[in-house]
Parts: C-alpha cells; structure tokens; sequence
C-alpha cells in the first residue's frame, strides 16, 4: 500500500508543462515528407533522417550516450543502418528509463518489403507506423528534460530512436546487446509503436506482466485530466522493439492505437492521424516514466508467457514455435527463442539452434525457412537438421 500511495503522488505531482501539439505535427510531417522516400532501412536517405533526429534532440538537452556521438550505426548482412541514442542525466547509478519508437518504415514498397500491396510501388509514409511514435516520444523526452531542469530526475532518462525494426527489429536488438555488454540495459523501456490512430479513446498497454506493481503504477498515473481508456496485457513478447529488450530482462511497457487498413499501405497517411489522441497518450507516457523515473521506485523483472511467433501465426497452417533472431548473419535460419511447449521445443530444439535443413531440402537463410515453412500442413511429422555448437543434431517435430 505504501509503494502505491508514493506512486500515486509521484503521478499526481506531474501536471505542468502540457504537450506541445505543434511539435507533435511538425516531427510527423518532416517524418513523412517525400524527401525521405518511406524511410526504408539502409537507403540513401537514412542516416540524413537518423542526423536530423539527433540535432533536435541535442537541442532538448540531450547528450550522446556513446563516445562515437548520437548515431550508433549498425551492419546487418548488406544493410547499414542508425539507431539514435542520447541520455539526460540524472542520480548517478540509479538506473534509467528508455524511451524509444522506431523511425524506419517500407520505403517503396513492392515485393518482399512487407507493404500489404506489394504490386504497388509508390512511398509508404508510415505516418502511424512509426512517426506517430517517433514523434510522441521525442515530445516525452522533451518534457521529461523540463521536469529535470526543475529538479533532477532519480534515474537516466534514454531516448532511442530504433532503425530497421521493419526489416525484424534489428536496430533495437543490436542496441541491447551493446547496452548489455557495457551493462548499461535500462531499469524500464517504454516502447511507442503506431499510437497515431487512438480510436474511442482506447490505449492499448502492453507488458504489465513484465514487473511487479506495473498495473498500480499504470492506473495512478491516470487521472482524470487524460481521456484515455487503458486496454492492457501481461505479456513482454511481440513484433516489436519492446521484446528484443525484455528477452534481456528488462521490464517493459509497449503503447500503440492497434493496427488499422492502412496498416503497410501507401495508405497510412498524415491526415488521418488523430493529434489530438497523440497529445493525451504523450501525456500520460509522460507521468509514467516520469513516475519511475523518480527515486524510490524500481521496476522488479518478472517472466511472461512466450506467444507463438506472430510472423508464422499470421502467414501459416503450422508453426514450429520459434521467434527467429534477425540479428544472424551467418547460413541457415538461426532459432532465437524457442517458445516452451511448442513443437519444436518438443522436438528437443534449443535457443540459439540454427535449422540447415528441413526433410530433404537445405535451409540456407531465413527467406528459404520461410518458403519451407508455407508448404508445410498440420500433422506432418518433419525432420530438421540443426547446428549447435558445431555439432549437428537431427531432431523429428510433429506439427
């Protein structure tokens, strides 16, 4: 009762300096504007969008967290692409709290790049996925530095801007692998992905599962100042940048309006953005980190459920139950996470196991796992052939 009582005052504490909805439309125009071409990873435009972040954040007050500046630039296979990451200091060794959104969207379009009308190639604006959530949290960690200036925060506050998340959150798993090895991984990370569409005022929460009094903390920070109504979930994993950090075992919260028609279309567009909406789920991001970004409230880890993958979910008769890691670079289709009672953890398969071959046929990337996975039925009895420390294990997976 005592830690609930300090969080509501915490919350309640935190009423001045509104958002500025102004801001909330300019970072979202610059986002989409055609010059950038969709935002697609790796493209020429990229690291132009990643610098142009950067500057205005410096401009809120924050400072690179890395010595090599604010870009933290990352190679997957043939791609090259930017993760934007800067820090606001504040009590030494109290820990921090990430704020982040990814900035990438589909570029183009076309075939192979995830638009849902792949024969169409025109630009992908993306204005709900992402630049509603690059938006809103670069307006967070705006008023998050104000609130410091005033009386410095209890922890870090990370801003991060994530590249390649569409490309399978490659920019968000590399940065929490980099901030693991220099033990830097933050106490919480709030994760804004498509909060542009809030629809009946429902705000979709994810991740209170992910650590003890998430849902006191949550609802303390609602007053009745935010015409928000909260639909939450326990769960930590999901097709976003949230879950690379929680499969670290960082506690996570994961904000998002749900998906929508224009969802991957040329479609998704900035006049349908509800700014408005925007402004109050910024608010509330708002109270919530700045909540425990005061001392006295550490967010403790707890393990979720693991879903199936929703990638195979969505596309496939059968699933294996395998989330992959997009971060591999090497042959054959590396298993990142193998989901508890599954088939393939039945099967004997383990974390880290990279599949070479499926019945007859070799596995020599992702894109071929996935081609074999489509032609497969439920019942089947499949053999796998995997790698696991350079020693090769043949395993039978009843579907």
């Amino acid at each position: 009762m005592a830690t609930i009582t300090v969080l509501f005052l915490s919350c309640r504490g935190q009423k001045s300096r509104q958002p500025d909805i102004r801001l909330l439309e300019e970072t979202l125009m610059h986002l989409c504007q055609p010059g950038f071409e969709g935002r697609e990873a790796g493209s020429r435009q990229d690291s132009i969008l990643a610098l142009s972040i950067a500057r205005r954040m410096e401009e809120y007050g924050f400072e690179p967290i890395f010595e090599e500046g604010p870009l933290h630039r990352f190679r997957v296979r043939d791609m090259e692409s930017y993760n934007v990451v800067m820090i606001l200091r504040g009590a030494e060794n109290a820990g921090s709290v990430m704020i982040g959104a990814h900035y990438d969207h589909l570029g183009m379009g076309g075939q192979g790049s995830g638009s849902l009308r792949p024969d169409t190639l025109a630009i992908h604006p993306g204005a709900d996925d992402n630049a509603s959530g690059v938006a809103a949290a670069m307006e967070t960690a705006r008023l998050l530095a104000g609130r410091a200036g005033r009386g410095k925060m209890g922890k870090d506050i990370i801003f991060a801007a994530f590249g390649a998340e569409e490309k399978g959150t490659l920019g968000s798993a590399k940065l929490a692998d980099t901030l693991a090895k220099l033990e830097l991984l933050p106490s919480l990370m709030i994760n804004l992905d498509m909060v542009g569409r809030l629809r009946d005022s429902v705000l979709q929460v994810s991740g209170t599962g992910t650590f003890e009094q998430a849902d006191s903390l949550l609802t303390a920070c609602l007053d009745g100042s935010m015409p928000l109504v909260l639909k939450t979930s326990p769960g930590g994993y999901g097709p976003s940048d949230h879950s690379v950090f929680y499969r670290h075992r960082v506690p996570v919260l994961f904000f998002s309006t749900d998906a929508h028609t224009d969802y991957h279309t040329p479609f998704d567009t900035p006049d349908k953005i509800n700014f408005q909406g925007l402004e109050h789920i910024v608010s509330y991001a708002v109270s919530v980190a700045g909540a425990v970004a005061r001392e006295g409230f550490d967010p403790v880890y707890r393990e979720t459920a693991q879903p199936e993958s929703s990638m195979e979910r969505a596309a496939f008769k059968v699933s294996l139950g395998v989330i992959p890691d997009f971060t591999y670079e090497g042959e054959g289709f590396c298993a990142g996470t193998i989901i508890k009672g599954r088939p393939s953890d039945k099967a004997g398969m383990q974390d880290g196991d990279v599949v070479i071959q499926i019945n007859d046929r070799p596995v020599k990337d992702i894109n071929e796992y996935m081609d074999i996975l489509g032609e497969l039925e439920k019942g089947q009895r499949i053999r796998i052939i995997v790698r696991r420390n350079d020693a090769l294990h043949h395993l039978v997976v009843q579907l």
